[in-house]
C-alpha cells in the first residue's frame, strides 16, 4: 500500500468508524464490537514517563501531545485518538477509550508535530507495519557522497514512544460511582530525541603569553555535524533502513565555559573561552555508529581523532553508571553536554573531555 505522509490530526480516530464495525455498535455506543468489552467497565489508558535518569514520572511536565493507536491480533488498524494541551498537564490525566485495551496491540507516539516528524494517515486498510515515523530532513544536491545529502538542522520536537501488547504494560482495576468498574492500562513512554551540546574550550598552556586574536577561539572557526541513519522509526520503535542523515547545529555561539577539568583537588574551577554548537537528533542506538565530526577550518583538520559518538558516551557510562546497560543509558539520557579542549594553537588536547559535568580521562582511550 502506498504511504502518504502528512501532518498528524487531532481526532482522526473518531472519523474512522470502520464499515466492518458499523453493525456491531451495541447499547453502550462503543465504536468497537462489544464482544471485546464490557458495558459495566469504564476503560482508560494512562501514560507515564519515568524512563529517564531521574526515574520520576515527568509526563505532566513534559508531554504536550499524545496519540494512541490500536491494532487487532492480525495487525489491522482499528482506532486512533489524539489529546493535547492543558489536559495533559493535569496529573490525573488519562484517555478514555470505549474498548478493552487488553484485547488490542496499543502503540503510542507522543510529541508528534509537522515540523519535525511525518506520520502516515491511517485508514481502514492500514496495517500496523504502516505506522512508521519519519524524521523530516532537507535534501541537498551539493553533497558528493551520502554525508551532507540529507540535512536536519532544526531543534526537533521532543518525541516519545510507548507500546502495550494485550494490555501488558501496567493494569489497575478500581470501583467508581454507580457500580461501574474502572480499568486503567498504563503505558510507559521512552524518549527518542536527544539534545547534543558541543563545547570546544580553549586552554592557554602558556599563560604568560596572550593568545593572538587570530587564534582566539570563535564558533565560526569550526563546522559541526553528526552522521547517523536513525531517522526512520517503526511502530515498535526499532530503527528501519534509512538514508544517512547529517545533523547540523540549530544554533552556534562564542561564549565562556567554567569547568574543573584542569583544576587540582581543592582548586576552583577555571573559565575558558569556547565555541558552542547545539544539535538535535533522533534516537541513539548502541548498534548504530553515529559519527561526530568537528572540522577545524582554521587548521583545515579534523579536530577529533576518533569521531565515534557512542564510544565517547560509553566512556561516561562505564565510569559513572557501570551497572546500567549501555542501551538503557542511551534511552534514559536525552541531553549530553560534551566539552572538548584545544590549546592556544587550536590543537585537540587528548587528556580529558567532560560529558554532563563528569570529567572523563582519555589516557586509556585508544585513538
Amino acid at each position: 500500500m502506498k504511504r502518504i505522509f502528512t501532518n498528524i490530526q487531532k481526532k482522526v480516530g473518531n472519523a474512522l468508524l470502520f464499515t466492518v464495525l458499523a453493525g456491531a455498535i451495541a447499547s453502550c455506543d462503543s465504536v468497537l464490537d462489544y464482544d471485546d468489552g464490557d458495558c459495566s467497565i469504564k476503560y482508560r489508558v494512562k501514560f507515564k514517563y519515568d524512563y529517564h535518569m531521574k526515574k520520576v514520572d515527568a509526563f505532566a511536565e513534559e508531554v504536550k501531545t499524545i496519540t494512541l493507536y490500536a491494532f487487532d491480533d492480525e495487525g489491522n488498524f482499528v482506532y486512533q485518538n489524539t489529546d493535547q494541551g492543558e489536559m495533559l498537564a493535569d496529573g490525573s490525566y488519562s484517555m478514555t477509550v470505549d474498548f478493552d485495551p487488553k484485547q488490542y496491540h496499543l502503540v503510542t507516539w507522543a510529541g508528534l508535530d509537522n515540523q519535525s516528524f511525518a506520520v502516515p494517515v491511517m485508514n481502514n486498510q492500514s496495517k500496523i507495519d504502516d505506522l512508521v515515523v519519519l524524521t523530516l530532513r532537507e535534501p541537498t544536491s551539493r553533497a558528493e557522497g551520502e554525508e551532507g545529502r540529507y540535512i536536519v538542522d532544526k531543534q526537533l520536537s521532543p518525541l516519545w514512544h510507548g507500546e502495550a501488547i494485550d494490555g501488558e504494560s501496567q493494569l489497575e482495576t478500581k470501583p467508581v460511582a454507580g457500580g461501574i468498574r474502572e480499568e486503567i492500562t498504563t503505558i510507559g513512554l521512552m524518549k527518542n530525541t536527544n539534545h547534543i551540546r558541543i563545547v570546544i574550550a580553549q586552554v592557554n598552556q602558556n599563560p604568560d603569553e596572550d593568545i593572538p586574536a587570530s587564534r582566539a577561539i570563535r564558533d565560526d572557526m569550526f563546522t559541526y555535524a553528526i552522521y547517523d541513519d536513525n531517522g526512520k522509526m517503526n511502530y515498535d520503535n526499532s530503527l528501519m533502513k534509512d538514508n544517512l542523515l547529517t545533523y547540523q547545529p540549530f544554533v552556534t555561539a562564542t561564549d565562556e565555559v567554567t569547568t574543573r577539568a584542569f583544576s587540582e583537588e581543592g582548586e576552583p574551577a577555571n573559565t575558558y573561552s569556547a565555541a558552542i554548537a547545539e544539535i538535535s537528533m533522533a534516537r541513539l542506538m548502541e548498534t548504530q555508529n553515529p559519527r561526530l565530526r568537528i572540522y577545524n577550518k582554521k587548521n583545515e583538520t579534523e579536530l577529533l581523532p576518533d569521531g565515534s559518538l557512542i564510544r565517547y558516551l560509553r566512556l561516561l557510562k562505564e565510569q559513572n553508571f557501570i551497572k546500567m546497560p549501555l542501551q538503557e543509558y542511551l534511552d534514559r539520557e536525552d541531553s549530553y553536554g560534551m566539552i572538548f579542549f584545544v590549546d592556544e594553537n587550536l590543537t585537540f588536547l587528548k587528556t580529558v573531555i567532560q560529558i554532563n559535568d563528569w570529567v572523563v580521562n582519555l589516557n586509556e582511550f585508544e585513538f
